[in-house]
């Protein structure tokens, strides 16, 4: 453990410049922190161990998903850049569970990963106040002075010193990565990357609990050798939407120009190739030893877990617009390179395929994120935080979505203001972070929907009105598209009035519409919000009957027809988040001793003391802590209380 002065006494050390935060990763998580960082006027340097690789999307060439693609609408209604950068390099676009409800609909596209890496980095390069350095940074330079540890700098391998008050760790799959093919193992990062060494030690040195999780991904083959005939061609949807509330009402992608996925199935000849090699799987042998994703499970672990499964789907994904290399989606596997062709070559219409890269599995450390705050800053060393991978998340979405909030947070704890903590009922970027640090996790964590406890209000169509006011607070939302968003609001407030106001009465014209849409007519006057209550109609369906309605865009339309479609479920919802906010405005002071609380179990004492709920909402979350001991800590915060107010009428 070193201070900065310590490492500039070493030979061949020196001052290479002085910042007020250091990004150590330029992956989604370090893009997404530097830019919040700079543009909230932090003079700011983002170090990555290859300029190359800005951005990088090692496995999938695609943003959003279920739950992912609320993820991004987010970051982009905080004043964030994943939306944009993935409009303008989207190459096909669907919204998924488009036949279910509005909780689960969630924006997937496919993305041309070359040209979204050109667009971030032109980002970064272009950006005030941030500079862009090629370097890998090895150890943390920390002021240990009393009891506090207090973060100075970081020093390169080439002995450069960079001084700093606050540094954002996103170092993502690299911290001692090791890539594994079969028999085949090297030190490595994603992509054939160099691994990161050195860092994972100083990490250690500070006291910080690593763990080893593992992740992997497919082969990519050539376009040329594939028969597309046996296959189901995934076209995109004829109207796209945009990612960004910046381009929703012109998303920048022809629909006309998207680029087809296809869908094909394992046959017994790859069930056969592989069950019969599973003495080389190196994770099935023992020789991988990080834990890997359960909802992303290599093809010969899916064969294991699940026999009774005669096939399991494969989709070949575009990787851009100008390369033939395609993805094989749910083929992700570390077997030996012989195996992995005889896999790919079982698939219908992949008879003749040419792989042109090896599937791979990749181990790393990452931290234990039950040492972070709600803040990101981890505890205990002042001005350190961490975010995307490194905190044993999976995905770049949730990488993205904590580099932000790591951002947000390391300028304002410089500015002495208080962290901007987003909670469960607000977002689930709210909903990642908390889980991670209330109960943290034991494998690569994905965000899914059934996380969300509250996400029919959670949903991908109203993130900006969630949270557009709180970017706009922190300074990261500008004046014309807060002026945007002001309008886009009140247009659709102004519209459900209009709605619950214009009546529609029983008429020969009314009975036609009504059985054109499969319901029954009108026997009574009822008003356009009583109509969109029916499942069968929707807001477009009523415009014969409502011939002076104002002119709206679809995602005004959208944003009104599901406030009122759903205005009873949403307000049993809110009553629900109302008793989840009183739990969690009862506040937990960071000073207290859990050993000296009478009636509390030795395990909540234990978990509490570790983990230091912020409120009795947050221990209420953690493993371990039963009603019980809630009552008592409750009791026990009460009587701190009364001694409280007695001391200050004393």
């Amino acid at each position: 453990m070193k201070n900065v002065t310590a490492a500039l006494s070493a030979s061949g050390a020196y001052l290479a410049g002085e910042y007020d935060i250091i990004v150590i990763g330029t992956g989604h998580a370090g893009c997404e922190a530097a830019l919040a960082s700079a543009r909230l006027g932090r003079q700011t340097l983002i170090l990555g161990m290859n300029l190359d690789t800005v951005a990088n999307m090692p496995c999938n060439p695609n943003i959003g998903g279920t739950a992912k693609g609320q993820l991004v609408r987010e970051i982009d209604a905080l004043g964030g850049e994943m939306g944009r950068a993935a409009d303008r390099a989207m190459i096909q676009f669907r919204m998924l569970n488009a036949s279910r409800g509005p909780a689960v609909l969630s924006p997937r596209a496919q993305i041309d990963r070359r040209l979204y890496q050109q667009i971030m980095k032109e980002t970064l390069e272009k950006t005030e106040r941030l500079d862009v350095r090629q370097g890998e940074v090895i150890e943390l330079l920390v002021d240990a002075d009393g009891h506090e540890l207090r973060i100075e700098g970081v020093r390169l391998r080439t002995e450069a010193i960079y001084r700093c008050k606050s540094v954002i760790l996103a170092t993502g799959t690299f911290l001692e990565s090791r890539i594994i093919i079969g028999d085949c193992q090297y030190s490595g990062g994603p992509d054939s990357q160099f691994a990161a060494h050195g860092l994972s030690e100083s990490l250690r040195d500070l006291g910080l609990l690593l763990q080893r999780f593992k992740t992997g991904t497919p082969a990519r083959i050539n376009r040329r050798s594939v028969d597309f005939t046996p296959m189901e061609q995934q076209d995109g949807d004829p109207i796209p939407f945009a990612f960004s509330y910046e381009n929703e009402e012109n998303p920048p992608i022809n629909p006309d120009e998207q680029i087809p996925c296809y869908l094909t199935w394992t046959t017994p000849q790859t069930r056969a190739v592989i069950e019969q090699n599973l003495d080389r799987s190196p994770l099935l042998s023992g020789v991988i030893e990080g834990v890997g994703p359960r909802y992303c499970p290599s093809i010969e672990d899916k064969y294991v877990k699940f026999p009774d499964k005669e096939r399991h789907q494969i989709f070949l994904e575009p990787m851009g617009r100008n390369t033939e290399e395609m993805y094989l989606q749910g083929l992700s596997s570390s077997m030996p390179e012989d195996v992995q062709l005889i896999m790919v070559r079982s698939l219908p219409g992949l008879q003749s395929a040419r792989i042109m890269r090896s599937a791979y599995a990749i181990e790393y450390d990452c931290l234990d994120p039950r040492l972070l705050q709600m803040s990101l800053e981890v505890r205990g060393i002042t001005g350190l935080f961490s975010a995307g991978q490194i905190n044993g998340t999976s995905g770049y979405e949730e990488a993205a979505g904590q580099g932000l909030i790591a951002g947000i947070n390391a300028v304002r704890k410089l500015n002495d203001e208080e962290p901007v903590i987003l909670d469960r009922s607000q977002a689930y970027i709210g909903v990642l972070i908390d889980d991670l640090i209330t109960k943290g996790t034991t494998e690569p964590y994905r965000m899914m929907t059934a996380r969300a406890e509250y996400r029919l209000v959670l949903r991908q169509d109203n993130a900006d009105a969630r949270l557009t006011p709180i970017g706009r607070s922190v300074g990261l939302i500008d004046q014309a598209r807060w002026d945007h968003f002001q309008i886009k609001q009140e247009r659709i407030q102004t519209e459900i009035e209009r709605c619950r106001n214009i009546r529609i009465r029983p008429s020969a014209e009314s009975d036609a519409v009504m059985r054109s849409l499969g319901t029954v007519p009108l026997r009574q006057p009822a008003s356009l919000a009583d109509l969109l209550k029916r499942p069968e109609i929707h807001y477009e369906d009523l415009e014969v009957l409502d011939p002076d309605r104002p002119s709206l865009s679809r995602v005004e339309q959208t944003a009104v027809e599901v406030s009122i479609k759903y205005e009873g479920y949403i307000r049993l919802e809110e009553e629900r988040i109302g008793q989840f906010r009183k739990l969690e405005r009862k506040s937990i002071p960071d000073s207290i001793d859990y050993r000296l609380i009478k009636g509390l179990r030795i395990e909540a004492q234990q978990k509490l003391s570790r983990q230091r709920p912020i409120s009795i909402g947050q221990a209420k979350r953690i493993s371990g802590v039963s009603p019980a001991d809630l009552a008592v800590l409750l009791i026990y915060l009460q009587s701190l209380k009364r001694d409280d107010e007695e001391g200050k009428r004393g």
